[in-house]
């Protein structure tokens, strides 16, 4: 009897140990269901932001090339600028220095002469230029 009843609640255990590892076994495979679904969404957004990032990466070159070229655009616009500004500045002192010339000359009386048979400004500042002493350069911008 006792191994009867050994063998009773080996056979017992067994069953319930059989149950147990059916159950597991089907919450088992219903988890390895939801993981490989798992991994097969994560691969899919994986290959699309990869395929984003490498848009991106594109899109980053061509503005970077954008900017490079803007750059270059700036900096030719920039030297332009200063060129004109030079320019536009010593035309600006000549012309400063002309009039001071003519102020004193109309102060010192005996050049207006010259001026009055003078028909245009042009003229006027030609006759200056030639009776007074300005240099050849600010002589030259002013008759151009």
């Amino acid at each position: 009897q006792d191994a009867q009843k050994v063998y009773a609640e080996f056979s017992e255990w067994c069953e319930e140990r059989s149950k147990d590892l059916s159950h597991e076994m089907k919450t088992g495979s219903s988890e390895v269901a939801g993981l490989k679904a798992a991994i097969a969404e994560q691969e899919a957004t994986e290959g699309s932001l990869s395929a984003k990032v490498e848009k991106l990466a594109g899109e980053i070159s061509v503005d970077e090339a954008d900017l490079k070229a803007a750059t270059d655009i700036r900096s030719k616009e920039m030297e332009a600028f200063a060129a004109s500004q030079k320019e536009l500045t010593e035309i600006v002192d000549t012309l400063q220095r002309a009039v001071s010339i003519l102020e004193r000359e109309m102060r010192g009386g005996a050049s207006m002469l010259q001026l009055k048979g003078a028909q245009n400004l042009a003229q006027a500042l030609e006759v200056l230029v030639q009776g007074a002493m300005i240099s050849t350069a600010d002589a030259s911008q002013l008759n151009s």
